[in-house]
């Protein structure tokens, strides 16, 4: 079944246009689309017609995706625009989400686009529809309560007490309760009221559910209350963790892949994966970050497949030639995680973990301002695995010489915090090194 989609289309290649719509035709859509170029045609087009969708190339002749999201929000209009562009710089990518862009995608990798519309569209037609809401709750009670009641969301009123005054259907099935339960009781969801978030719940079935909340103030009765969105994100939980499952089975690929032609990094990885998540917890990185640091420890080797195998298991030191060819695993290895869908995080710590504070690491010389917390544990994380662990051309060296390069560079090469959480780790046995 095909769904019909208008698309403003801001492109200046033909040829990029028709990849761009035929991969939106297997992602089964039906495309009406006009594409423009300039900024008085994008104007225009807003002007003639509602569109569903606006996708943009990031940099036109006489146009470019920052001056036409400008456009989009003068015009006042709620239209998911998404950039869809050639290579471009990462700090480019993140500068366009923080002006209001939805996403952004690279014409190399056209796959995420169905999905990425897909979920646009939803969350356009979620806030088109909170807003109805919105205006109805103002006008008046009675028919606020009219809409409220069909919602597909939770929708709670809460006193200032944090009594229940009001729940739609939806919020009673959601709650465990039923036949307006909750009028009257003490709104007991776990979380403190004036903030959202997510939170574990179950039905009146005793299904688990995870619900992400909202919270505005409203007026109710004439008194102030608080009116709390529950909104059912269980089956989106499902599918990112199953993306997340996924991304793990790649790792796992990418690591046996390395280990075909070098045995040692592939252990290597995986020991560092452990240590940087020790790390990752003593300083009190959350769960998704863990998850980022780990996935990076993983991977963070896997530019060497471009690594000739003669090199990489060489018994002797190597050349200065040899040394500057391995040292190209940084770069590779980004431009490899570079066509997955993996957290940005992830790539980036793969492109500096061999980076130091005091602008001594390479590729790029960093220093400390342009190094967040995950690159700097991946870094010393690394040295000290790779340090206390046997190579073809060396020994692995003693706890105490390891002990001491940690707190010789901490606050010089490495991080302090990070270098104090590794010594106690390996003070304490909580790591051993040489595995």
């Amino acid at each position: 079944m095909t769904v019909r989609l208008r698309v403003l289309l801001v492109e200046d290649s033909e040829d990029d246009a028709l990849l761009i719509l035929r991969q939106l035709a297997r992602s089964g859509y039906e495309v009406e689309h006009v594409r423009v170029q300039t900024r008085a045609q994008m104007v225009d087009a807003m002007e003639r017609q509602e569109w569903d969708v606006i996708l943009c190339d990031y940099k036109l002749p006489r146009f470019n995706a920052p001056d036409a999201l400008r456009s989009l929000q003068e015009a006042g209009l709620d239209i998911p625009f998404i950039v869809v562009s050639g290579t471009v710089g990462e700090d480019v990518a993140v500068s366009c989400m923080r002006a209001g862009a939805a996403d952004f995608l690279s014409k190399f990798n056209l796959r995420r686009l169905g999905p990425a519309v897909a979920r646009e569209l939803q969350d356009a037609a979620h806030r088109k529809a909170r807003r109805r809401a919105e205006v109805a709750l103002r006008r008046t009670a009675e028919n606020a309560r009219k809409i409220i009641a069909a919602s597909l969301d939770g929708v709670v009123v809460v006193d200032t007490n944090g009594v229940v005054q009001f729940a739609n259907p939806t919020a009673e099935m959601m709650l465990g309760n039923t036949n307006g339960g909750l009028v009257g009781r003490q709104f007991d969801v776990p979380i403190a009221l004036g903030r959202g978030g997510e939170v574990d719940l179950s039905d009146r079935a005793g299904r688990p559910l995870v619900v992400e909340t909202g919270f505005s103030d409203v007026q109710w009765e004439e008194e102030s209350a608080y009116l709390v969105t529950l909104h059912d994100v269980t089956d989106r939980m499902r599918s990112e963790q199953q993306l997340r499952d996924s991304f793990v089975v790649l790792a796992d690929t990418l690591s046996l892949a390395t280990a075909s032609r070098d045995p040692y990094t592939t252990n290597h990885q995986r020991r560092v994966a452990d240590l940087v998540g020790q790390v990752g917890v003593r300083l009190g990185l959350d769960e998704n970050e863990l998850w980022d640091l780990r996935m990076g420890a993983l991977l963070h080797d896997i530019g060497k497949v471009a690594v000739p195998e003669a090199i990489l298991t060489k018994p002797g030191r190597l050349s200065p030639e040899e040394t500057e060819l391995v040292r190209t695993h940084v770069q590779e290895g980004y431009r490899i995680l570079q066509s997955t869908q993996l957290p940005p995080p992830v790539s980036r710590m793969v492109l500096h973990h061999h980076e130091l504070l005091d602008g001594s690491g390479y590729p790029q010389g960093l220093t400390e301002e342009e190094l967040s917390l995950p690159d700097r544990i991946l870094a010393l994380c690394n040295i000290v695995e790779a340090m206390g662990s046997f190579r073809p051309h060396r020994t692995g060296r003693s706890i105490e010489e390891v002990l001491a390069e940690a707190q010789a560079g901490a606050g010089v090469r490495y991080d302090i915090a990070v270098a104090e959480a590794v010594t106690d780790i390996l003070q304490r046995g909580s790591f051993v090194l040489g595995g």
